[in-house]
């Protein structure tokens, strides 16, 4: 009997996992991460020497530490989604970070303050809780009951519950929205703006009763002593409590506070403001007395950050060897901005926290290069997108082609000799925004929900400019979920070289309501003055199929009172667009209503009349409508079977998919998914499935849908797969009409599959033409990003054996193969959506993920199969092809000579 040593053992497991990377040579190469961990809700510093930490608690329920340094993050723990994991305390200790989450069930966990792991955790039930904060090592529970406001103490490590309980009459007690709590100290204002102090830490029930008067009332956080901020006739004033006093000092103006313990019985009053976008100001005293502390006021510019409305979540302070008082302040904005501030000194780093809610994802091509430009212009003609100036007589069209040339040359001079670098060394660099050979160097332009607008390169993930949007106006709000929407168009991309790109939002103005469009430039992100409040409120905008003169995509906008309009609308079309057919869906009241829109091609006075309207009844809801994307293409018209017939597919161009979702008294919930044609009105397609709920994802492409839903009688995730056919003789073999007689109702073949796991959300992959196989891109609650090929998915799978070629028999579970992972093992939470966008190589799709992590790659479902492989043996092939013309030459030579001496005999 053979026996293992020790040492063979330890080297056999070595080799394991240096086995265990997968392509390792690709990691990182067409893909990156970028991780996040949302708005700052609590936060504290940690300067010992061996550790430098930030703890921060935001408002996406995450808890994280983060490098003083560098603003990295050393560990990301995330707490439930929703109410369930809603952080109301955030307390560290010297070994521990103690969080308190949860609305009825309080959940109170201890993590490590090296490595993130849980160390203690115990939970108790709690109803009307309005704060929680730490006193003496004690959790302390302040709720209401019974008109009294009581306080109960537990101990942090057992949570066990503590013998004292403070109760307090409630006749101070206005209302949560009118109160703050500080330090143990709940502070309230009255009807008549009166503020009452007491301390919720003894028994004693003394008050303290303030004589100034204000409008609101908000707590310094992290105070070491009770003090608050109120404001009155936009004067803000500090209240704090010392020596059982309340003391009161004018705030400077548009200052955030922040106290900080500064000797045992001495505090620092520090302050920050920006009076302009990209200054921020600092001031430095000592609370007690107003002593200015020099070190600690400055005023510096950052050119690259904008900075709105700044205010600080933590801070330390220290001296220097120098003897004078340095501080370490953590800044919030409100456009969810995270940045340290060292004083004497400047911003150390930033964190735009903003997106991780990104709502509207766009992807733009870049423009070409001024060679290629100035190649482009040579061949310019009036008939073309180029400059209608540009002239085409031979003599200027030979001084520009001179000049093209000598500027090529001069180019790649420099280029050899080394003066500058090559455009393929300076790829993703700002001053070099080109685009490539093969369409895959983009900017992703992100709208997030703060109102600030990105760019980034799609390459490396780098911000390349940010605009915001606070003073332009503000989201509109699905009325179901409470989310921001904002429709985003691009309306002239970078292949017209004599204009600009230009991309357009629709907001909506505070006030009035009215819908405000803000342009801009999506490649630099500059807007000339091109903010325009519109008289109407906007409903639905859709872009027109032509140009106009200006080479611009209009938009259609359709108003609350059924009215058609154009934007912009100074210039006419180039041609007279078809009839454009618009819907509304009401999500409430479940209300459809189709309407037709004749744009005449001076684009002025457009015509509207209703069509059609659906009334689904109540308490239906329109929860998901699902449309092909306006850039797809569908290469194949029908399906090849196993006896060579052709099995066509149904492409409806003007087909939606709808997805409602009802109460039922006998099935809980029950999901309906319509198919509608939005030109007539008629429902092509209805099914049922019942005692189905959130979460809910649908995918429509081609002529196939996917539908995934939770089975809340199997308790599991289903996929349900539909395809549509129109037969063996299609009935659009012209051109497909949807007035054209009655609809012949389409075959449709369905199946469902059960999934293993939870989806966040599913998006397929689009290319150019639409050649390369369909993959489903799915990404789950564990993390991963599945991409799961359609034939999978297909609902033809057969039940037996296989009567079609590469068909795969009927499995209900579907497989999740490690390999199909193609974020590996960078982890993507908290997933919001997927966006996919084509590039020029017809088998790559390009992949944006953005939630808590940002996430890009690429992906070719059908391989690569138009690039040459990166160990395509150059070499080789060149000296192959040499020999074959040289063959050839000499070749045809010898055959010439020969055919001379023939003709002599």
């Amino acid at each position: 009997m053979m026996v293992i040593k020790p040492l063979s053992v330890h080297i056999l497991f070595l080799f394991l996992y240096v086995a265990n990377g997968l392509y390792e040579d690709q990691v990182g190469k067409f893909d990156w991460r970028q991780s996040y961990v949302g708005e700052i809700k609590f936060s504290t510093i940690d300067t010992d020497a061996t550790t430098k930490r930030v703890y921060v608690a935001t408002k996406s329920n995450v808890v994280a530490s983060m490098t003083i340094d560098t603003g990295d993050i050393v560990w990301r723990q995330i707490l439930e989604k929703g109410p369930d994991g809603n952080i109301q305390l955030l307390h560290p200790t010297k070994s521990k970070i103690i969080t308190v989450s949860g609305t009825n069930i309080i959940k109170v966990r201890g993590w490590d303050v090296k490595d993130g792991h849980l160390n203690l955790e115990w939970s108790i039930e709690a109803e009307n809780v309005l704060y929680w904060f730490v006193f003496n090592g004690l959790l302390h529970k302040v709720y209401t009951s019974d008109n009294i406001i009581s306080v109960d103490t537990y101990y942090l490590e057992t949570g066990t519950k503590g013998k004292s309980t403070y109760t307090y009459p409630v006749h101070w007690f206005t209302g949560y929205d009118r109160c703050a709590l500080s330090t143990g100290s709940l502070a309230c204002l009255s009807v008549s703006g009166e503020l009452s102090i007491v301390t919720l830490t003894k028994a004693t029930k003394d008050q303290l009763i303030v004589n100034e008067h204000s409008e609101n009332i908000k707590a310094i956080p992290g105070s070491p002593i009770p003090a608050f901020i109120i404001k009155n006739n936009n004067i803000k004033k500090i209240v704090f409590i010392k020596d059982n006093k309340a003391y009161t000092q004018t705030l400077s103006r548009g200052a955030s506070p922040f106290i900080y313990t500064y000797m045992a019985d001495r505090h620092i009053l520090l302050q920050v403001s920006s009076p302009a976008q990209n200054t921020i100001v600092t001031e430095g005293a000592i609370l007690e007395d107003s002593t200015l502390i020099e070190s600690l006021s400055s005023k510096e510019s950052i050119n690259l950050l904008k900075i709105v409305n700044p205010s600080i979540s933590s801070a330390f302070c220290g001296r220097s060897k120098a003897n004078t008082v340095n501080c370490v302040l953590l800044i919030t904005t409100d456009d969810q901005t995270l940045m340290l501030l060292k004083l004497p000194g400047s911003i150390k780093w930033h964190r735009e926290e903003s997106l991780t809610n990104i709502v509207s994802v766009e992807m733009v091509d870049l423009p070409v290069s001024d060679i290629e430009a100035a190649i482009e212009k040579e061949f310019g003609n009036k008939d073309s997108f180029l400059d209608h100036d540009v002239s085409t007589s031979p003599f200027s069209m030979f001084v520009r082609r001179l000049h093209s040339q000598s500027q090529q040359i001069y180019n790649i001079l420099t280029t050899v000799l080394g003066l500058v670098d090559s455009p393929s060394k300076t790829v993703g660099n700002k001053n070099n925004l080109v685009r490539d050979q093969f369409g895959l160097h983009k900017i992703i332009v992100a709208v997030t929900s703060a109102g600030k607008v990105f760019g980034i390169d799609n390459l490396n993930g780098e911000i390349l400019w940010s605009v915001l949007l606070n003073d332009i106006g503000e989201f509109y709000v699905n009325t179901l979920g409470d989310a921001p929407i904002v429709p985003m168009y691009l309306q002239r991309n970078s292949k017209h070289l004599s204009y600009p790109p230009m991309c357009t939002l629709l907001l909506k103005n505070k006030k009035s309501g009215n819908t405000v469009i803000f342009t801009f430039n999506p490649i630099n992100g500059e807007s000339q003055n091109k903010v325009k409040e519109l008289p109407y409120r906007v409903v639905q905008a859709v872009p027109l199929s032509v140009l106009n003169t200006e080479s611009i995509r209009c938009l259609i906008l359709f108003d609350s009172t059924n009215i058609a309009h154009l934007y912009p609308d100074n210039n006419p079309l180039s041609s007279k667009p078809s009839p454009v057919y618009i819907y509304t869906a009401n999500p409430i009241n479940g209300v459809l209503q189709g309407f037709n829109v004749n744009v005449p091609i001076s684009g002025k006075s457009l015509t509207s009349n209703e069509v059609w309207k659906i009334q689904f009844s109540k308490p239906t809801q329109v929860i998901a409508i699902g449309s092909k994307e306006a850039i797809e293409h569908v290469h194949s018209q029908g399906r090849v079977m196993s006896d060579r017939s052709v099995l066509y597919k149904y492409i409806n161009p003007n087909m939606v998919a709808i997805l409602t979702l009802a109460p039922d008294t006998t099935h809980k919930s029950v999901l309906t998914l319509h198919l509608l044609d939005t030109v007539s009105g008629i429902i092509v397609y209805s099914v049922v499935h019942k005692r189905a709920t959130y979460p809910i994802h649908l995918v429509h492409s081609e002529n196939w849908l996917l539908c995934s839903y939770y089975n809340d009688k199997n308790r599991r995730t289903e996929i349900a797969s539909y395809e549509l056919y129109d037969g063996n003789q299609m009935s659009n073999s012209t051109e497909f009409s949807s007035v054209g007689g009655s609809l012949i109702p389409p075959i449709v073949e369905k199946q469902a599959y059960i999934f293993p796991g939870f989806l966040q959300a599913m998006k397929p992959t689009i290319t150019e033409k639409g050649i390369t196989s369909k993959h489903i891109l799915m990404a789950t609650t564990s993390g991963h990003l599945l991409e799961m090929p359609w034939a999978f998915l297909d609902p033809r799978r057969p039940l037996g054996e296989p009567k079609e070629e590469g068909a795969i028999p009927y499995i209900p579970e579907l497989p999740t193969p490690t390999e199909s992972m193609i974020n590996y093992n960078k982890t993507l939470m908290r997933v919001n959506g997927i966006y996919t966008a084509p590039s020029s190589l017809e088998s790559t799709c390009l992949v944006f993920v953005h939630g808590l992590d940002l996430f890009y790659t690429r992906v070719a479902p059908s391989k690569t199969f138009d690039v040459l492989k990166e160990d395509f043996d150059y070499l080789v092939i060149i000296i192959v092809t040499t020999v074959l013309l040289i063959s050839a030459y000499v070749t045809k030579n010898l055959a010439s000579q020969k055919a001379l001496k023939q003709a002599w005999k």
